[in-house]
C-alpha cells in the first residue's frame, strides 16, 4: 500500500476532486489508521476482498511523517467542507456531511492514539431491531508480553458479536415468558469486551428486561483496557443492562473466586470467543463452567436451555489446543458439545481461495445431569 503523501489529492486542490473521490481517500486512510479486524467476514460467496499486507500496514502506520500529513490533510478537508456554503459540483447536503463526520472521527484517530500504537475502532453490527454499535480501543502489547494479546480485538469476537445480533433468539435473549427474571450473562476471557458490549447494546433495543453482563479476563494490562472500553460505552446508572468486568482465573477458580460476587449466583449464558490457546485452557473452563452455568429443571418456565457458546479459530500452529475442546467435553455425562459448525470467514488477503476457518460449539449440560437435578432439585 503506498503512503498518504503520494496518494492523497493535494490539500490545495482539494476542490477540484469530486466528492466520491474524497469519499474514497478517507477511506484509503482508514484502512491504515483504523483498520479492520482480519477474518470476520461470513463466506458468503467465493469472492476475496484485496487487502494490503499487515507489515506494510503497521509500518505506515508508525511512520510519524505520514501521520503527519494525513493529520494535515483530514484537517484541511473538513475545514474546506465546513466553509464553503457552495461548491461545483455540489456536494449533496447528507454526503457532504457524513465526509466531513467520518473525516473528523479519523483525524481525532490519527491525531491521538495511533501515534502511541493504539487503535480506536467503532464496530456497526445490523439486528431487526436497529443497528448495535460498540467503540473499543486496542492497546498495545505490553513489552512484548504476549500475555497481553487480548487487549486487541480479534476476529472470534467479531464473527460471535455479528452472530448473535443477526440471530439473538439462537442465545436465549429473546425468551419473552422470563421478561421479569434478571438474564445474567458471562464472558470468558472477553479481551476488549466486543462480545460483552454487543449484547449489551443489542439488550438495551429489546426494551423492559434486566441483563447483568460480567465480563471477564486475567491479565492486568487487558482488564485495564477492558473496563476502559465498557465506560465508554456505558449508559447511565439507571440503565437496565448493566456491564461489569472482573478478573477470573480459570485455573485456580475453585479456589479464589467460587462463593465471591459476582460469581456466587450461576449463569443462563456464557460466551467465549478465540480463548483455547494453550493445551490446558479447555480443562480449566470445564471446571469453571461445571460451577458458573446453570442447570435447569425442564420447565418450559425456566426458561431456555443455559449454554457456552464457543467459537475458535482453526490455526494449523494450534491444532493440538484446539482438539482439547472435543475431548474434554465428549459426549458422555457432564458438560458435552451438543452443537458444532465449521464457520469460513473471508481472509482478505486479495489471494482465491484464502479463508479463515472457525469452529463454533454450543455445550450444555447433559441430559441425565438435567434429570438427576430434576428429582434431587441439589444440584
Amino acid at each position: 500500500m503506498l503512503p498518504p503523501t503520494s496518494q492523497l489529492p493535494p490539500i490545495r486542490k482539494l476542490a477540484a476532486f469530486s466528492i466520491d473521490h474524497l469519499v474514497g481517500s478517507v477511506r484509503y486512510l482508514r484502512k491504515i489508521y483504523n483498520p479492520q479486524v482480519r477474518g470476520i467476514t461470513r463466506r458468503k460467496d467465493n469472492h476475496s476482498v484485496p487487502s494490503a499486507g499487515r507489515d506494510s500496514l503497521d509500518e505506515l502506520r508508525m511512520d510519524s511523517f505520514e501521520r503527519t500529513y494525513a493529520i494535515k490533510w483530514l484537517t484541511a478537508l473538513i475545514g474546506h467542507f465546513s466553509s464553503t456554503e457552495e461548491c461545483d459540483p455540489p456536494l449533496g447536503g447528507h454526503h457532504a456531511e457524513q465526509l466531513i463526520q467520518d473525516a473528523a472521527s479519523l483525524l481525532a484517530i490519527c491525531a491521538g492514539t495511533a501515534a502511541a500504537g493504539i487503535i480506536c475502532r467503532t464496530f456497526i453490527f445490523e439486528s431487526r431491531f436497529g443497528s448495535v454499535t460498540v467503540n473499543l480501543t486496542d492497546a498495545p502489547l505490553e513489552n512484548q508480553d504476549y500475555g497481553s494479546v487480548g487487549a486487541q480485538t480479534w476476529g472470534g469476537a467479531c464473527v460471535l458479536a455479528e452472530m448473535i445480533t443477526d440471530k439473538p433468539e439462537n442465545f436465549g435473549l429473546l425468551e419473552r415468558n422470563i421478561s421479569s427474571r434478571k438474564l445474567r450473562v458471562l464472558e470468558l476471557g472477553a479481551g476488549t469486551g466486543l462480545v460483552s458490549l454487543a449484547v449489551a447494546a443489542l439488550m438495551r433495543k429489546v426494551a423492559g428486561r434486566e441483563v447483568e453482563i460480567v465480563a471477564t479476563d486475567y491479565y492486568p494490562s487487558v482488564l485495564t483496557n477492558l473496563a476502559t472500553n465498557v465506560r465508554g460505552n456505558s449508559l447511565d446508572p439507571g440503565d437496565l443492562v448493566k456491564v461489569t468486568t472482573h478478573s477470573l482465573d480459570w485455573s485456580l477458580f475453585s479456589e479464589t473466586h467460587f462463593q465471591s460476587q459476582p460469581f456466587d449466583q450461576p449463569f443462563n449464558l456464557v460466551l467465549g470467543a478465540d480463548i483455547i490457546y494453550e493445551a490446558q485452557h479447555a480443562v480449566w473452563i470445564q471446571s469453571c463452567l461445571t460451577k458458573l452455568l446453570r442447570k435447569t429443571n425442564g420447565s418450559p418456565d425456566d426458561g431456555p436451555e443455559p449454554i457456552f457458546h464457543l467459537i475458535i479459530p482453526l490455526r494449523v500452529t494450534h491444532t493440538f489446543e484446539s482438539g482439547t475442546v472435543e475431548t474434554v467435553f465428549a459426549q458422555s455425562g457432564g458438560l458435552v458439545i451438543k452443537y458444532k459448525e465449521i464457520i469460513l470467514c473471508e481472509a482478505e488477503t486479495g489471494r482465491e481461495g484464502d479463508e479463515v476457518e472457525y469452529a463454533y460449539y454450543k455445550i450444555g449440560w447433559a441430559k441425565e445431569v438435567q434429570s438427576s437435578f430434576t428429582s434431587t432439585g441439589t444440584k
